[in-house]
């Protein structure tokens, strides 16, 4: 939530697209997912030996995916380092996949559909009023703190 609400703000031609238009917003949700990456990595062990792209993996060694580089990979994302609300396809990684696919994906969809709806009808003027602050970790992509200033609502 905080990550899209940043990316949006970072990015304001993209919000005022938004603003211009909430039909965007699924795709914008979509594109914030691709985007934000809040899990960073998921490690799992080879179970037999395989190769990967041009890289051989042995049966027991460990495989890293790094979802913010798996989703601005180039070969899926054209212009994959830009932020770009009406991407599509956006075939992204945020929620993992195929068994690994995470069973609160709809919910979390939802969850910042409500949010961006009821936040930029209130207050789209909305915008950073200070340094963000990350949480410390290596796994997840939080942030602690995101200083804003809005106008508020009459």
């Amino acid at each position: 939530m905080s990550g899209g609400l940043l990316s949006l703000c970072e990015h304001p031609s993209e919000k005022q697209r938004l603003l211009n238009d909430m039909s965007l917003l699924p795709g914008a949700i979509e594109e914030i997912l691709r985007w934000v990456s809040p899990v960073m990595h998921m490690a799992r062990y080879a179970l037999e030996d395989t190769q990967i792209a041009h890289q051989a993996v042995k049966k027991g060694e460990r495989v890293v995916m790094w979802y913010p580089s798996v989703n601005r990979d180039e070969t899926v994302f054209p212009d994959g380092d830009v932020f770009n609300i009406t991407r599509s396809p956006n075939d992204h990684l945020a929620f993992g996949i195929g068994e690994h696919f995470c069973l609160g994906a709809g919910f979390a969809k939802l969850e910042l559909r409500v949010l961006y709806e009821e936040l930029f009808r209130r207050f789209p003027d909305i915008e950073l009023a200070g340094p963000v602050q990350r949480l410390r970790s290596n796994f997840i992509g939080g942030i602690k703190h995101l200083p804003v200033r809005f106008t508020p609502e009459n």
